[in-house]
């Protein structure tokens, strides 16, 4: 099987990452983390380098941030310009060995990352990831790389095989998560579907990407769409129980009903809760979750290793479409990467909800070292 390698570098002019393969990690200065330099990584005294300290002195940069500004501009020249180590050596007053080292210490430090994509899934895996799940499709993206990367090439692979499948008329669902950021990417346009959330606004959410996500859909559909209006998780339950009973969140909830198609993620419980959806729960929650045994989150409701909903006190707190709901939808496909989420996924997949899966190469064989679910293994 002939395969493109897709690697792309993008360089910014400001203090961000350089990266390749089409995900952003923001810089540990950006983020706020506090970044040591060693005296053997201060900037080179060229005009350039005093040039950059210059500019950085003017913004108030750290020291830190210098640092990796050097990484960016080797990495640019290097990467992007196509330039040899020599070449930026002789530009930049330095040594090759230190260009070198540069280059090195910007893939260590996140500045640059690495993604091979061929862009296509791999047709023998896929079917013996379906048979093995005893689900309908299993679509097996040609992608290796960092964890953001994959899950980005992922998000837009679930955006292409969501339009070759969905038809004018149908009732389109959304689950949130940053596997499903990147789903229209890559799209033009889809068919003039309705659109829904199928959860409330999630604390977790900062960018309140769900709503963006929504308002992506609606462009490229033209049809009518409705957000959850309620949050997610509420810690007083009479007062979720009150919401529940609200007019608008009434019709939401009664309006699950006609969806025909779901797109969804599914999150890790355990050892630590890493669901996005749960990040922000209080933690006798998330301790509770665990000693029960959970080990998935699909749509807010968490499941069991044999795909049973564990711990339903929980779902008395969140208002996001019900697991009958999820299960009577006719195909509801989960984007998931990373083999770290093997367990939780084959529980979402043996609690019969899960039609089809778009995952990545190094998931789909840590899922098939896992038990094959069999019919008779699905209530």
């Amino acid at each position: 099987m002939s395969s493109m390698i897709a690697e792309r570098l993008t360089a910014s002019n400001d203090t961000s990452d350089v990266l390749l393969g089409g995900s952003t990690q923001p810089s540990a200065e950006v983020r706020g983390e506090e970044v040591d330099v060693k005296a053997s990584d201060a900037m080179p005294q060229t005009a350039a380098s005093r040039g950059l300290k210059s500019t950085a002195r003017q913004v108030g940069l750290r020291p830190a941030s210098l640092a990796r500004r050097e990484m960016m501009i080797v990495s640019k020249a290097y990467y992007v310009e196509h330039k040899s180590k020599v070449e930026i050596a002789e530009e930049l007053g330095m040594s090759r060995f230190r260009v070198a080292r540069l280059l090195a210490q910007a893939e260590e430090s996140g500045v640059v990352t690495h993604t091979l994509n061929s862009g296509g899934m791999i047709t023998e895996l896929s079917e013996a990831v379906a048979h093995h799940l005893n689900i309908q499709h299993a679509n097996v993206l040609e992608v290796y790389g960092d964890v953001p990367s994959v899950r980005t090439a992922v998000g837009r692979a679930i955006g292409l095989y969501l339009h070759d499948i969905i038809e004018d008329g149908e009732v389109l669902g959304i689950g949130w998560g940053r596997t499903l950021n990147a789903m229209f990417d890559d799209l033009d346009e889809l068919p003039n579907v309705e659109v829904r959330l199928l959860t409330g606004h999630n604390a977790g959410d900062k960018g309140n990407s769900a709503r963006r996500l929504l308002r992506r859909a609606l462009a490229l559909t033209g049809g009518p769409g409705y957000p959850f209006p309620a949050p997610f998780f509420i810690d007083d339950a009479r007062t979720a129980n009150a919401l529940r009973r609200e007019p608008n969140v009434v019709s939401t909830l009664a309006g699950f009903s006609r969806i025909t198609t779901a797109v969804v993620t599914i999150g890790v419980i355990g050892p630590r809760p890493i669901s996005i959806a749960y990040s922000t729960l209080p933690p006798h929650f998330s301790e509770q979750l665990m000693r029960a045994g959970a080990v998935a989150e699909l749509c807010g409701f968490a499941l069991g290793e044999d795909g049973h909903m564990v711990d339903a006190r929980l779902g008395r707190h969140c208002l996001s479409i019900s697991p009958a709901q999820l299960q009577r939808v006719q195909r509801v496909i989960a984007a998931v990467s990373d083999p770290a989420k093997a367990r939780a996924v084959r529980a979402a997949c043996l609690s019969g909800i899960i039609s089809d899966l778009v995952i990545d190469v190094e998931l789909a064989q840590a899922l098939l070292r896992l038990p094959r679910i069999r019919p008779d293994d699905v209530d």
